[in-house]
C-alpha cells in the first residue's frame, strides 16, 4: 500500500514512506531548485546529472553559450530490500551520440553516513536525495493517472469521518485501523458497482437536480 499526498509532504515524510517500502504519489515542491547530483564518466563522453522537478535531468550546453536540463527517460522504478529497510531506484535511459548508457539512480531514501563509501552518502554531500527526487516523478503518464484519484480519496476519508461516532476511530491499532479502512471502502464500492448495474446512468447529481426541478414546478399540496 501506500500514500496519495500533495505537495504538503517533504523529503522528511518521503525518506521514512519508502525506507518501509511504501509507495508515495505527491506534487513536487515548488520551491525545490535544481542540484547537482554526479557526473558520470564513460570511455568517450561524460554526462552531468541534475535533479529539477522531482526527476533527475541532464546537463546540456547550448551552441549560444548557455545550458539546459533535459529529463531522462525512466524505464523502470525498482524497488531492493534488505533486513531493515527498502531502497528505491530510477533505472534511467542516457541518450548519447556514441550509443545510450543505462544507469540506476537512488529516489525516494536519502542515504546516511555508513551506509555507503566515506565521503559518498547523501548527509556528507548535503543532497537530501528524498526532497528532490519522486518515486513517481510529476509531468509522466503513471503520475498524471494515479494523482487524479486524491479528490476522490479525500472525498472518501471524509465519508468515512462522518460514519464514525463522534468521528473517531473504532479500532485500536494500525492493523485494526487498516482494517476498519478498508472495510469501509469495500463496503463504498460495492454500493457504487451495485448502483451503477442497476442504471448505469444514474448520478447523485442529476437526481437532486430532478428533484429539485419537479418540487419548484409542483404546487405545495399541504
Amino acid at each position: 500500500m501506500g500514500v496519495l499526498y500533495d505537495g504538503a509532504l517533504r523529503g522528511m515524510h518521503r525518506d521514512v514512506i519508502a525506507r518501509r517500502g511504501r509507495l508515495l504519489i505527491n506534487k513536487q515542491h515548488k520551491g525545490t531548485s535544481p542540484r547537482y547530483i554526479r557526473t558520470l564518466d564513460f570511455k568517450h563522453c561524460r554526462h552531468e546529472l541534475w535533479s529539477n522537478s522531482g526527476r533527475v535531468h541532464e546537463l546540456a550546453l547550448l551552441d549560444d553559450g548557455t545550458s539546459t536540463l533535459i529529463p531522462l527517460p525512466v524505464d523502470k522504478l525498482e524497488r531492493r530490500a534488505n533486513t531493515h529497510t527498502h531502497r528505491w531506484y530510477h533505472l534511467l535511459a542516457i541518450p548519447c551520440p556514441r550509443g545510450p548508457h543505462e544507469h540506476r539512480e537512488s529516489v525516494g531514501v536519502t542515504s546516511t553516513i555508513g551506509g555507503q563509501s566515506q565521503g559518498q552518502s547523501d548527509t556528507e554531500t548535503g543532497f537530501h536525495r528524498a526532497e528532490n527526487l519522486l518515486q513517481i516523478p510529476d509531468n509522466t503518464a503513471v503520475h498524471q493517472t494515479l494523482y487524479g484519484g486524491r479528490e476522490d480519496t479525500e472525498a472518501g476519508f471524509s465519508q468515512l469521518d462522518r460514519s464514525l461516532w463522534n468521528r473517531r476511530m473504532i479500532a485500536f491499532g494500525a492493523q485494526a485501523q487498516s482494517l476498519v479502512v478498508l472495510g469501509f471502502l469495500l463496503a463504498q464500492n460495492a454500493t457504487s458497482a451495485a448502483r451503477y448495474h442497476e442504471d448505469p446512468t444514474y448520478t447523485d447529481a442529476h437526481t437532486e437536480t430532478a428533484d429539485l426541478s419537479r418540487n419548484q414546478r409542483e404546487p405545495s399540496r399541504s
